[in-house]
């Protein structure tokens, strides 16, 4: 990874991603580290974090690994006052953790429900809650924004998925709420939504032997004949988190490969 640390269209910013250790998170992170900005990457996990931050800084950028659950209301006010401690500012967050679990609604544990909720939904709002003050007290040049990580399955429907769908579909409206609601401090909130892509939490859905499979599955149902990889969602975020974006908010970019046309 060439390092970006004094160019790229995120030169001179400071984003906060979490879930950056695997998956998708890390994908942005490298990316945004490419393109000039430091990087605050958050989750529960120290090694992933801490594994991503040196692949950053080996190739000059600035990373700092921040251990924290956005589940946990004082975990999201530690992680955003970390990163802007160890960094002053604070110009973008990522609101990207996230997890699945497949399950009829009426069979699912009320602690699965409420974790599934608390991360996917509720995390979401409480990190921005935490950063919005920040963000609009660091604003510079209008760079400044959010952007949610939602999913295809907000979009359109999937058996045994309910949970998790309502949740990303919240995600969707929490976005388009927030970007009028900030519009008039220039902050700007967008959303993406990733379709089926080839990350770790696919481990979570299915047996580690049927994974190929499903990835497999997903890709002959994908219109573009492949399931995603983690850059295309980067280049997309680096995208909607530039200037070259800097009228755009509230937008729901949906990056599927066409898989949520059928």
């Amino acid at each position: 990874m060439a390092s970006g640390a004094n160019k790229g269209l995120l030169a001179g910013t400071v984003a906060l991603i979490t879930g950056g250790g695997t998956g998708i998170g890390r994908g942005i992170a490298l990316a945004f580290a490419r393109e000039g900005a430091a990087v605050a990457i958050t989750g529960r996990r120290k090694e992933p974090l801490e594994s991503v931050v040196a692949e950053i800084e080996e190739a000059g950028g600035r990373a700092a690994a921040i251990t924290g659950d956005v589940s946990h209301p004082g975990d999201c006010h530690n992680m955003v006052l970390e990163c802007v401690m160890r960094f002053t500012y604070l110009h973008i967050l990522v609101n990207n953790a996230g997890i699945a679990q497949f399950g009829a609604l009426d069979q699912m544990a009320d602690e699965d429900l409420a974790r599934l909720l608390d991360v996917n939904l509720r995390g979401v709002m409480l990190m921005s809650r935490n950063a919005i003050p920040e963000l609009i007290h660091h604003r510079q040049c209008g760079r400044a924004n959010i952007l949610n990580i939602g999913s295809t399955a907000a979009l359109k429907s999937v058996k045994n998925f309910a949970a998790y769908s309502a949740a990303k579909a919240g995600v969707i409206q929490l976005t388009r709420c927030l970007a009028l609601e900030l519009g008039e401090a220039r902050v700007r909130v967008n959303c993406i939504n990733p379709g089926a892509v080839d990350t770790p939490i696919f481990e979570t859905l299915v047996p580690p032997a049927a994974v190929k499979m499903a990835l497999k599955t997903f890709a002959a149902q994908t219109p573009l004949g492949r399931v995603g990889r983690t850059e295309d969602i980067a280049d997309a975020a680096v995208f909607l988190c530039s200037p070259r974006a800097a009228f755009i908010t509230g937008a729901v970019l949906t990056v599927d490969g066409g898989l949520s046309l059928s």
